[in-house]
């Protein structure tokens, strides 16, 4: 049994194993107090025996409050029946311990309180009450952290499952997307340009192995990811051929960085579908890439139709898919602008790679 399964097992056995060393530490605690107090004119037995009979009405007031009177009556705001309760409970129990006590525990640990076996009177219980108050205090303390932290960890757990799904569902609605319109280029090629069918489909494959294999891993290589661009413009070049103008720009290193998978491509592939996809006139494509260390900055850029400005928001509506894997991913680490203008439509990302 590890230390973080003993403070936070639920397991019954656990539990109780928890719930006795607390017990057993704090008698051997007050113990170890009467004794030093009693500079050895008390035997060790006689303490011990003492201690443990007062713990056990420490502990019934401890278990009491923190079991009962907290969760169920101060947890739900009624505060002045929980003020009387936790003061009345405190003087009963304190009567009880006081009658089956035999003062030794106030003799050794705090003589002010010892009446010298002539009785007790309601002073003596409160002073009392005021001491249990010390344990009630320890235990709530330990418990209601344990039970805190329990729950953001369970917090902690639901939300990075929740994120997971989501991502997971964003996934399973990109790859058909991307296959779908790779499939359309192959179609296209096959009947517009047969000769250069071949150099297509080896480009293609290399799609694939990224989509089906590299998309698996969390991150990636951000060279790769790259990579799955370049080889995605050339598709889309023989796909359009002279009537496509595509100016593609990286500068800075990026062999020592690495990025979630088809992050950077939907926002490429979103130019090609919306630009020249849409327009049979001649057509132009912006893409340049900047990495400073572990910054990057992707600028694109694609002319759109001259009859359609602000058309229906679609260009803007096939990229949120990937906003929102953004704000799952990269959190507070990247900043997206997108802007529409007459004859153009521009997209600047500026993404931390931590």
């Amino acid at each position: 049994m590890s230390i973080r399964d003993l403070f936070f097992s639920k397991r019954l056995i656990t539990r109780c194993a928890r719930h006795l060393l607390l017990i057993f530490s704090m008698i051997s605690l007050f113990t170890w107090v009467a004794c030093s107090r009693g500079e050895g004119s008390i035997a060790l037995p006689q303490v011990l025996r003492t201690v443990s009979i007062n713990a056990f009405f420490f502990f019934a007031y401890a278990y009491l409050a923190t079991y009962w009177l907290i969760p169920r009556i101060l947890f739900k705001k009624r505060y002045t029946l929980f003020a009387i309760l936790i003061i009345a409970s405190g003087l009963i129990i304190s009567w009880f311990k006081l009658t089956v006590s035999d003062f030794l525990f106030y003799d050794a640990i705090a003589n002010e309180s010892y009446s010298g076996g002539k009785g007790f009177t309601f002073p003596d219980i409160i002073v009392n009450t005021k001491d249990m108050t010390f344990i009630v205090a320890v235990f709530a303390l330990l418990k209601f952290s344990r039970d805190n932290y329990l729950i953001k960890s369970r917090s902690a757990k639901s939300e990075e499952q929740r994120l997971e799904a989501e991502l997971k569902i964003l996934g399973y609605q990109l790859d058909p997307h991307i296959i779908f319109n790779n499939f359309n280029n192959l179609y296209s090629i096959s009947i517009t340009r047969p000769e250069l069918l071949s150099s297509t489909i080896k480009k293609f494959k290399l799609v694939l192995e990224y989509l089906f294999v590299e998309k698996k891993d969390a991150k990636v290589s951000l060279k790769k990811e790259l990579n799955m661009i370049e080889n995605y413009i050339g598709l889309e070049l023989l796909r359009f051929g002279e009537r496509l103008q595509v100016n593609y720009e990286i500068s800075g290193n990026p062999e020592s960085l690495k990025i979630a998978p088809l992050l950077l491509y939907p926002f490429v592939e979103n130019c090609f579908e919306h630009g020249p996809g849409m327009d049979t006139d001649a057509s132009w494509i912006d893409i340049k890439i900047e990495i400073i260390q572990s910054r990057l900055r992707l600028r694109v850029a694609n002319s759109t139709p001259h009859n359609i400005y602000l058309s229906d928001g679609s260009q803007k509506g096939g990229l949120e898919n990937i906003v929102s894997r953004l704000e799952i991913l990269y959190p507070d680490e990247y900043r997206l602008t997108i802007s529409e203008n007459p004859g153009s439509y521009n997209v600047n990302l500026q993404l931390n790679l931590i």
